[in-house]
């Protein structure tokens, strides 16, 4: 089955966050048990994570849109 490009690209979007998100978790954890409390590090981390978590809702809300939309023409053809 093909689906329309608005959500693969709203799917590949959260994918994508969610690797991020991964990551950065993984380096902060590694960074505060090499090198203890690194206050500037910790707060780029997480800025980050804000920056992660609000590209997620946005790629939640897209993928949302699409299927009400795919919705209402499965509804329509009917």
């Amino acid at each position: 089955m093909n689906f329309p490009s608005s959500i693969t690209s709203a799917y590949t979007g959260l994918q994508t966050q969610t690797q991020r998100l991964e990551r950065n978790v993984a380096e902060v954890s590694r960074i505060e048990a090499t090198a203890g409390r690194d206050s500037s590090t910790q707060d780029r981390a997480l800025v980050e994570q804000l920056d992660i978590i609000n590209s997620m809702q946005a790629n939640a809300r897209s993928l949302e849109a699409a299927s009400e939309r795919i919705g209402t023409l499965i509804d329509i053809k009917v």
